[in-house]
């Protein structure tokens, strides 16, 4: 039995001789070079996508797109590769777009035609590229041009280009494909007619006419979407206007709140930005006031919702951090009417909404739902329960972020920032159309038919904030060959382009958006620096209001001397100066001890962050290494 058993391990000793051997192993090798090649040109496209918000992975939103594309479109993709060759992270960006890109010609059935090109210096493919509108950068003192950007063409010969990819709007990438791509096969854009109190297409200042002001970005992302239409306020809506934009009401006249009106009645779509007090325009009249009876607080109500008057929200958990100049010198501190929304505090089923991961909001009004009303009141933006109504006074003129903040109260509700309006709703205006049409200019036309009561269901998205509009809220502006590029901060752009979107009917795009901000806060931390601060803000207003109280009273007992101009204490001076400093000197302790507290608490916290993230998971790897190994050896044994 021994000899047959030697004799079968012989055999196979010589077995795994063979299978070992130099001929086998470079057998081997040609086999998994040739896979690998194989696979390289066969499962190019293919990957599996483990980021936690699928960022390499074509959204639903893109796929409709490209289901739904009729005509062929060609897509040219220019790289200089030679210019980049000493510039890796462009290198990386541009593959990943050239992959991406494949990705759409491989999900078009057949619909989009992909060619890469790779212009070299005084070639065609360099003329072409300036021809088709692609910007080229200098590169070096050699005289080289890179080129970076994608032109799109469509049947009719109409073309679209993105001029160079800005590494910094890379988490927009398929966002800016997709848009070209839609609008390539969606040359008729919707039309959006606005009515804005706020001069965000640029020209003279409302506050000094003889003073001009830049358009704001969001005129520039209007334009770039849609056609749009700057309505005058005397002009009745055209019934060319597929969705209305309203821009900050209370500043609008009472005819053009009468167009509004009448538009909505008909059942037509509106997006509106209303605002308890704007910011933009307090800086410019700050002794602006408004009327009791404000005829957009009357149109609102129309609706069945009211705007909140002069009260702004204010949110500890949302609150973002300010610098200012203080009683103490520079600080820093969280300033309540300044919030930034996180997914939590915005409505995931709404369509509008559901891809928004942040939004900055500034001094935004509170929406309630009015009693008795016939319409549906949908939320879409909340604040968290740690919020407040904070009187407009306290932050249309030289706010004071540690006054306001010592005086918060909790209110322990979640209250309504921007709200969808659906239902049957009356006129606001039921005295009817004052106004008449001018014919052949004798201004004799007849009446315009006047509709107290709505078609069908109005359909109406209100937002609680005109300041979000403005370019510091939202977005940085970089400049590029005398071009501005924006590079979004937070979704606010987001918000306005897919409410139009959904409203004006494209609703495809909307999935594309939301990817503007990728900051994920540490909430807890944050949270805990939040109470400590509230709780150290309060002793300083104690100290700053005790002080004033102080002075107060040392300038009475000054006014009540013999002699006013002596520069000498009398005794109850004296004394009322050294109880104050005592106050004083303890109250400091207070904050120190505050401080501290605040700082112990955050870093033990932090260093339980890091331990679980740098030790705990090594740890935990580490014991179960050596547990397994000593299962092994016990078992082995």
């Amino acid at each position: 039995m021994w000899i047959i058993a030697a004799a079968r391990g012989m055999h196979m000793d010589i077995e795994r001789r063979k299978f070992f051997s130099t001929p086998a192993l470079l057998v081997a090798v040609v086999v998994f070079l040739l896979v690998n090649v194989a696979a390289g040109f066969m499962i190019k496209t293919a990957r599996l996508d483990l980021t936690q918000d699928r960022l390499h992975t074509l959204s639903e939103g893109t796929l409709k797109i490209l289901e739904n594309l009729e005509d062929p479109l060609a897509l040219k993709f220019f790289f200089s590769r030679s210019a980049a060759r000493d510039i890796p992270p462009l290198q990386v960006f541009a593959t990943r777009v050239q992959e991406m890109l494949e990705e759409y010609e491989a999900r078009s059935g057949g619909k989009i035609t992909l060619s890469i090109i790779d212009p070299e210096p005084f070639s065609e493919e360099e003329d072409e590229a300036v021809a088709l509108g692609l910007k080229g950068v200098p590169i070096g003192n050699g005289g080289d041009t890179l080129y970076f950007g994608l032109t799109g063409r469509d049947t009719q010969g109409n073309d679209l280009a993105i001029p160079f990819f800005q590494p910094e709007r890379e988490a927009f990438l398929e966002h800016d494909i997709s848009q070209m791509v839609y609008n390539l096969a969606h040359p008729d854009k919707t039309v959006v007619g606005i009515f804005s109190a706020l001069p965000i297409m640029g020209g003279p200042s409302p506050g000094n006419p003889f003073q001009m002001v830049p358009a704001w970005m969001i005129w520039d992302y209007l334009e770039t979407h849609y056609e749009v239409d700057f309505l005058q306020e005397a002009e009745p809506v055209p019934d060319t206007v597929d969705v209305l934009l309203v821009i900050h009401p209370h500043g609008l006249s009472d005819k053009a709140l009468y167009w509004i009106d009448q538009y909505v009645l008909k059942g037509k779509p509106a997006l509106i930005f209303a605002d308890p007090l704007s910011e933009y325009e307090a800086r410019l009249n700050p002794g602006a006031g408004e009327e009791e009876e404000a005829a957009a607080d009357r149109l609102l109500r129309s609706w069945g919702v009211a705007l909140e008057k002069d009260k702004v929200v204010g949110d500890l958990d949302l609150s973002r951090k300010v610098t200012y100049q203080g009683r103490f010198g520079t600080q820093t501190t969280s300033y309540l009417p300044w919030i930034t929304l996180n997914a939590d505090n915005i409505d995931r089923k709404e369509v509008a909404t559901a891809q928004l991961e942040s939004l900055n909001m500034a001094s935004a009004g509170s929406l309630l739902q009015t009693e008795g009303a016939q319409t549906e009141f949908i939320p879409l933006l909340s604040s968290t329960r740690q919020s407040m109504m904070i009187p407009a006074e306290m932050v249309a003129m030289q706010p004071d972020p540690v006054k306001i903040m010592s005086e918060f109260s909790p209110s322990g509700i979640r209250l309504t920032l921007g709200a969808r309006i659906k239902g049957p709703v009356s006129t606001a205006f039921p005295e009817g159309e004052p106004f008449r049409v001018e014919e052949n200019g004798d201004g004799q036309g007849p009446p315009l038919e006047h509709l107290t009561a709505s078609e069908r269901e109005i359909n109406v998205i209100l937002i609680a904030d005109t300041d979000m509009l403005q370019d510091g809220l939202w977005v940085q502006v970089q400049e590029l060959f005398g071009e501005r590029i924006p590079i979004p901060i937070s979704g606010n752009a987001d918000l306005l382009v897919n409410a139009l979107d959904q409203l004006g009917g494209s609703p495809e795009l909307i999935g594309l958006r939301g990817e503007a901000s990728r900051f994920r806060p540490f909430t807890l931390l944050d949270r805990v620096a939040r109470e400590a601060e509230l709780k150290f803000r309060s002793k300083e207003q104690e100290l700053v209001n005790r002080l004033d109280e102080t002075e107060r009273r040392l300038a009475e007992l000054q006014s009540l001397k013999e002699d006013p101009e002596s520069p000498e204490l009398s005794p109850e001076q004296e004394k009322e100066l050294e109880t104050f400093l005592q106050e004083k000197i303890r109250i400091r302790k207070d904050l120190r001890e505050v401080q501290f507290q605040l700082r112990r608490d955050i870093e033990r916290l932090q260093d339980w962050i890091r331990f679980i993230n740098i030790g705990l998971v090594p740890l935990i790897i580490a014991l179960a290494a050596t547990g397994t190994w000593l299962w092994r050896r016990r078992k082995d044994k």
